[in-house]
């Protein structure tokens, strides 16, 4: 297997390395890259200042550890970051798992396309096995008033992650961290994407709701009452 760390600008080509050694080696020699590569701005909360950084540090964690162990290793290929003007792609060999869609990934039972590299991964302390790497990806976009991560361009064959680039919404991020120090607690993913789909629409239905963040109008529908609560 191979891995490629690139970096576009327009058409030019600032960073194109391209790597074959062990896994955890190029997990950590990629980690490197993305931090020289991805500058932050601040953000005045309270008496603190907050680093808000270009692409979220534990979203391209999670997607890069899901691009090396959700694989498949029985084709030929590589995975490949990109960043580029429009934003950061992650991708790997190998479409969805059986049951599993760019649609539902969020609300799906999670489970592995190779359990044993998954088991050696939780046993070092690259991942926990607890299925809640993709509510990290997409938290790590809704924090800062962002879009949400993009799996679309996934086919059969291949699992793209696509994070845009975009400016983050400081007053959205400060409401976040308002109500969860109130609370005491993160807020759940459900509920991270629900205040940003009311952000984006200002207007939208339970129905709406429950389509786009695929859990039945129940489930929506309680986790509304308890935002309308706090």
């Amino acid at each position: 297997y191979k891995a490629s760390f690139q970096i576009l600008t327009g058409t030019n080509v600032r960073m194109n390395e391209t790597s074959n050694e062990p896994l955890v080696r190029i997990i950590e020699k990629f980690t490197t890259y993305f931090t020289a590569w991805n500058p932050e701005k601040e953000m005045e909360y309270v008496f603190f200042r907050i680093p808000v950084p270009e692409f979220n540090v534990s979203a391209f964690r999670e997607g890069l550890l899901n691009a090396f162990c959700h694989r498949d290793y029985t084709q030929l290929g590589q995975v490949r970051v990109l960043i580029e003007d429009e934003g950061m792609t992650i991708s790997s060999q190998g479409g969805f798992i059986e049951g599993v869609t760019s649609e539902n990934l969020i609300s799906v039972e999670p489970h592995g396309r190779n359990p044993c590299l998954a088991d050696v991964l939780k046993r070092i302390g690259l991942v926990e096995k607890t299925g809640r790497g993709i509510d990290r990806i997409f938290e790590g976009s809704i924090l800062f008033g962002r879009p949400w991560p993009d799996y679309s361009e996934s086919t059969s064959t291949i699992v793209k992650l696509f994070i845009p680039r975009a400016n983050p919404d400081m007053q959205f991020t400060k409401m976040i961290a308002d109500e969860q120090n109130k609370k005491g607690r993160l807020l759940s993913i459900n509920a991270l994407m629900i205040l940003s789909l009311i952000r984006n629409e200002r207007r939208i239905t339970a129905e709406h709701l429950s389509e786009a963040v695929h859990l039945n109008k129940t489930r929506i529908i309680s986790t509304i009452e308890s935002l309308v609560e706090s």
